[in-house]
């Protein structure tokens, strides 16, 4: 049978490397458990031939005793054999999936920008447990059948060389059958594989926007969508088959010519005086041993070009380039961190022929609160980014404290310079369980400490379990204003030394607003803190404020004095004054 791709499999057992000892050693148990399986059709010879010809009782019981110690070795053996086996196949599933997802946890948000959720969740599940079925088990199961193979047709030919052979012929003309059918059903397996992730991510897709679905009444829509989806990975499974149920009983049908050879030549044989009862009933008692694992073997060769499809989904997330990675010998901030920031003539851009930021040098002393305004697009969410190596800027550098963000490790600057994303997110989990993910070791005191400092307290304690009440997925239990308060309390928590806020009043309505804003001064307080907003009312209690367009700095300096100018950011509060105009004249 055709190998599914070398270099893919050659890859996959590779990953069997950190086992080696544990699959070597259950190896060994396997040979010793395959002899011990084919050695009672040789006991039978000498009953029949010897035994029971010269009637002699002692030599029957005496093989009797060696057949009852033989099929207590054999067993003793397959199942230390399996124990082992899954040990090492258990252990296998969890270091590909920590693999795996280590390798997504340190991927950029440009990279989940295009990709799927649920066909990732797919590739780490589903196809990670079709690679344990081949690696593990379905090795173990064509080794044995292997070695059942070559036992029984040395023995075979031992036995009788001339029926041996001639019973073996079949058996070349199924391999070719075989192989054939590898190059066909490869493709419907690999199409499997992907309808099924496709699949994944549109479900995972549409019950995290099951609001959306429900308020724009799409539920009849999405249901077909999926059931389309469905339709498929229907078609493409069932083609599968189809080819499978084509190959696989024509092929046994040609095998079982063997059971054919086998009878009537070995009566021949006997009627010749060229072979014995004793080794015919011999050769019947291995046909199981022959014929059966020329079936496992078929099933195997199924599950091979299912593993190569499932081996594809998983390298290609483990063979993704990761474009921010800690430098060889990488530091952490020298301490006390102050939180100076300084952006030397930076230029970034999504696509390097389209820059956001052009040339950008920026300058933010230790404590101070730095308001960017601007169009959507013009760089603001960027600065914050490069900050916290969110991707990494193609010249000019970005600097914490004198020490450039390139050479410092991912987790001394993640946990010094600390986002509040626009989006808040939220675990499901409880209130408690998801501020205290900020310092897992936080005491539940700190943590109302934190509730209070966040203007949270209040409302916490006013739900049903307090701390302990579940949030739902994403929070969806909370109103925006509660689930920004708890982002704010978390963050308290961590201790940032810099604070990058993110459109942080963007989710909430106007009665919350005041609530949160008093809730960021506290986090600001004592903090050097980049606020991205479009709310003048945000931008009014920085000591800063910075106008970005057009990837370059427009405007810069404390709100009151450049309120009072013609520049960029006077221009925004006299727009902003015009419309609350308007709206006092309707």
């Amino acid at each position: 049978m055709t190998a599914p791709s070398p270099s893919v499999l050659r890859r996959l057992y590779g990953l069997l490397t950190p086992y080696r000892r544990t699959v070597g050693l259950g190896l060994a148990l396997l040979v010793g458990s395959v002899v011990a399986e084919l050695y009672p059709p040789l006991v039978w010879i000498r009953v029949v031939d010897h035994g029971i010809a010269q009637r002699d009782w002692p030599f029957i019981a005496g093989q009797l005793a060696v057949l009852v110690a033989v099929f207590a070795m054999q067993q003793l053996l397959s199942a230390w054999r399996g124990v082992l086996l899954e040990r090492a196949g258990q252990r296998f599933t969890l270091d590909i999936r920590l693999a795996l997802y280590g390798k997504l946890q340190g991927q950029s948000a440009a990279y989940f920008e295009s990709q799927r959720t649920g066909d990732l969740i797919a590739r780490v599940t589903g196809d990670v447990d079709a690679l344990q079925d081949v690696l593990v088990r379905g090795t173990d199961a064509v080794l044995a059948n292997a070695l059942r193979l070559v036992g029984v047709v040395a023995i075979f030919i031992w036995l009788q060389p001339v029926l041996g052979v001639l019973t073996t012929l079949p058996m070349i003309v199924v391999g070719v059958m075989l192989r054939s059918y590898g190059r066909t059903v490869q493709p419907a397996y690999r199409a499997a594989r992907n309808r099924l992730g496709d699949l994944s991510a549109l479900i995972a897709d549409r019950l995290s926007g099951l609001r959306v679905v429900q308020g724009f009444g799409r539920e009849q829509a999405e249901t077909a969508r999926i059931e389309a989806l469905g339709q498929q990975l229907y078609e493409v499974g069932v083609q599968a088959v189809m080819i499978r149920n084509r190959a696989f009983p024509l092929a046994r049908f040609v095998g079982n010519f063997g059971n054919v050879i086998m009878l009537g030549g070995g009566a021949w044989l006997i009627l010749a005086g060229q072979f014995t009862l004793g080794g015919l009933l011999a050769y019947r008692g291995y046909g199981r041993y022959f014929y059966g694992p020329i079936d496992d073997l078929v099933n195997i060769g199924d599950l091979l070009q299912r593993a190569e499809a499932s081996g594809r989904r998983v390298f290609e997330v483990l063979d993704a380039p990761v474009p921010v990675q800690e430098r060889p010998g990488a530091v952490t901030l020298p301490q006390p961190v102050r939180g100076q920031i300084d952006f030397t003539d930076v230029t970034f851009g999504y696509d390097p022929a389209r820059p956001i930021l052009r040339g950008v040098t920026l300058h933010i002393p230790a404590g101070q609160r730095v308001a960017l305004l601007g169009e959507s697009g013009a760089g603001k969410s960027t600065l914050l980014g490069l900050l916290t190596r969110t991707f990494d800027p193609q010249s000019g550098t970005v600097r914490i404290d004198g020490v450039d963000v390139r050479d410092l490790t991912l987790h001394s600057l993640r946990s010094n310079a600390v986002s509040m994303a626009q989006d808040t997110f939220l675990f499901h989990d409880t209130v408690g369980g998801n501020v205290r993910y900020a310092r897992p070791d936080a005491t539940n005191d700190e943590i109302r400490a934190a509730l209070t400092a966040a203007h949270a307290l209040e409302f916490v304690e006013a739900l049903p379990d307090g701390l302990d009440t579940v949030v739902g997925e994403r929070g969806v239990k909370l109103s925006g204003g509660q689930r920004q308060r708890l982002s704010i309390a978390r963050t308290l928590l961590a201790r940032p030394t810099l604070l990058l806020l993110d459109e942080p009043t963007s989710a909430v309505d106007a009665e919350s607003e005041t609530q949160v804003v008093v809730a960021l001064g506290e986090l600001m307080r004592g903090r050097t803190a980049l606020i991205v907003t479009h709310r003048l009312s945000l931008a009014r209690t920085a000591d800063r404020v910075i106008v970005l367009s057009g990837g370059r700095i427009m405007d810069d300096g404390p709100p009151d004095r450049r309120r009072a100018g013609n520049g960029a950011y006077a221009a925004l509060e006299r727009a902003a004054m015009g419309a609350e105009f308007g709206e006092a004249v309707d």
